[in-house]
């Protein structure tokens, strides 16, 4: 596992029990990443991938793309958030966020820069082991400065 993928995959596991017992891993580099969880952790009574894993699971992705983004010292949470579930799911879980434009990344960077706060808007396609996409996520981020001092600063 590369070390950007094995220190995310710590960091969600450890900051939110849900991702842990849900078995969430990140593969990939700082340029390209994705989020899987089994399918065995996260079917419902159906025999399909459960709805609230899925949400769950882009919403971790797109909070987390904000966070990539904005870098150390900043505190992202989501604002809101939408998921379109297209086909069921029976295998295991990828949420992928999809890339934010150069324009938009340089603005929310500047935003955050200048005011401390930004908002950034991010898509997240959930894929079955095909690739095929089995639902769509939008969320609206805000990441804030973190006060100087703050250990939450550089983890």
């Amino acid at each position: 596992m590369v070390d950007f993928a094995r220190h995310w995959t710590r960091r969600l596991n450890d900051g939110f029990p849900v991702l842990a017992a849900m078995q969430v891993q990140v593969e990939g580099t700082p340029f390209a990443w994705y989020l899987t969880a089994p399918f065995a952790a996260n079917h419902n009574d159906h025999g399909t991938a459960f709805g609230g894993s899925l949400s769950t699971l882009a919403t971790i992705a797109g909070w987390m793309s904000t966070s990539v983004l904005a870098g150390d010292g900043y505190d992202v949470v989501i604002q809101t958030g939408n998921t379109e579930f297209i086909a069921p799911l029976r295998d295991d879980l990828f949420a992928r966020p999809l890339p934010v434009d150069q324009y938009t990344a340089q603005r929310f960077l500047q935003t955050l820069s200048r005011r401390n706060k930004a908002r950034l808007s991010v898509q997240v396609t959930l894929l079955d082991a095909q690739g095929e996409t089995v639902a769509l996520f939008s969320g609206l981020y805000v990441a804030t400065a973190l006060p100087a001092g703050n250990p939450s600063a550089t983890a």
